[in-house]
């Protein structure tokens, strides 16, 4: 590999493992009843420190999830596979009225129902097949994105590196991301340096690592799919997310819309708890932030529509927000979005103003919204219209309260 492409980072695996022991201990004397133990805003449900340059490259998970004998939420989803072994249709009102999107309706054209099980996805006719640059990490490398980068009906067998020269704009339009087996890092891993700005714009696309069996190792599989970097604007719309840890580690200019987050892949994993991040975190940002109109459920097994076994010990909310280093997330927006199968449905830990309206909060292992201790300083701008779903997206009248 060239020098000075690349940064690697190592994670703080002591850290890690000092905070998930802290935890097992709390809970093994505690009740095992009732909400999870407080996070701390210096992140020690994580150890999740990040790098102040350089890519968030498989950042250490945060660990210490509330662990108990609480059962994951249960349904009969109306999404259960029919005779034939096809997903169900979903009813209107699983759309929240149409704010967001039914499941299998957003990703890459051609790409039907599949199951998070399946070696691969099959090849839709009129893509192009494109394999790693490099056959040890498995990654597509993309250097050179001066002027504007346009990557249309592509299957990718890799993750996608772009390198620390690559400034300008790159449009990734109707294709699927899908790291290998083996793959060393995240799906989309972005390294743009400061000497210039990224446009990264993905737009009906499927971003799906392939699987791999208990004890092998792929990194796509427990890890977010896309981060963002210092000079970045990262925009997604129609993306389906599956089989990762988690979205996207973005905190400042980044737009989420009708987009799709699902079926978190723990079965590689001998301690689920380990592969602890959120399914959008905004760690360290600054904001803005805007998720709208997206189904984020990164706890369903959507084949089946049943929660996947203990979801909640990989994913500390669906939405968690962090301060690094006295930040402030803020212009912080989520709207007409379903939230649901994290261990919290939200977890704020950190922002200014954030606005919450119009949602609807599926079932949790823990709370939909978490309150956060009095280190936290959190104010809501506004939070209204919020209301309980059932585990297909199904609206009630019932509130949820504004954490405290």
């Amino acid at each position: 590999m060239t020098a000075g492409k690349r940064k690697f980072v190592l994670p703080v695996i002591l850290a890690v493992a000092l905070a998930a022991a802290a935890v097992i201990v709390f809970l093994q004397r505690g009740s095992g009843s009732g909400p999870g133990p407080a996070i701390d805003a210096a992140g020690t449900r994580s150890g999740t420190a990040q790098p102040t340059s350089g890519p968030r490259s498989s950042p250490a998970p945060s660990a210490g999830a509330p662990s108990a004998s609480v059962a994951p939420p249960a349904s009969e989803p109306t999404g259960a596979p029919s005779a034939t072994g096809k997903p169900k249709a979903l009813p209107a009102t699983a759309t929240g009225g149409g704010r967001y999107p039914a499941r299998f309706t957003v990703g890459a054209p051609g790409v039907k129902a599949y199951k998070q099980s399946d070696a691969a996805l099959p090849v839709p006719k009129g893509y192009k097949v494109v394999k790693a640059s490099n056959k040890e990490s498995k990654e597509w490398d993309l250097y050179d994105c001066n002027g504007t980068v346009n990557l249309d009906h592509k299957y990718f067998k890799a993750f996608i590196y772009i390198g620390t020269g690559c400034h300008g704009t790159v449009n990734i339009t109707n294709s699927i991301i899908a790291p290998p087996a083996g793959s060393a890092n995240r799906a989309i891993l972005v390294n743009t340096d400061g000497s210039g700005s990224l446009k990264l714009n993905l737009t009906n696309v499927t971003i799906r690592p392939e699987p791999v069996g208990l004890g092998e190792k792929s990194v796509p599989l427990n890890d977010h799919a896309i981060n963002d970097c210092a000079t970045c604007t990262i925009s997604l719309n129609r993306v389906d997310v599956a089989n990762t840890g988690g979205m996207c580690l973005c905190g400042a200019r980044t737009t989420i819309r009708n987009s799709w987050l699902h079926d978190n892949f723990i079965a590689n994993l001998t301690d689920i708890a380990a592969a602890h991040t959120g399914g959008v975190f905004p760690y360290g940002g600054t904001g803005p932030v805007t998720i709208e109109n997206s189904r984020l459920e990164p706890g369903i097994d959507a084949h089946s529509g049943k929660p996947v076994k203990d979801y909640w010990k990989a994913i500390t909310a669906v939405l968690f927000t962090q301060s690094v280093d006295g930040s402030v997330l803020r212009n912080y927006s989520v709207r007409n979005s379903f939230i649901s199968l994290g261990a919290y449905g939200l977890y704020a830990q950190n922002g200014a103003d954030l606005k919450i309206t119009d949602n609807v909060f599926g079932p949790t292992h823990w709370d939909a919204a978490g309150g956060c201790d009095k280190n936290c300083s959190v104010t809501f701008g506004e939070w209204s219209n919020n209301v309980v779903g059932n585990i297909d997206g199904v609206p009630t009248k019932k509130q949820v309260p504004k954490p405290n």
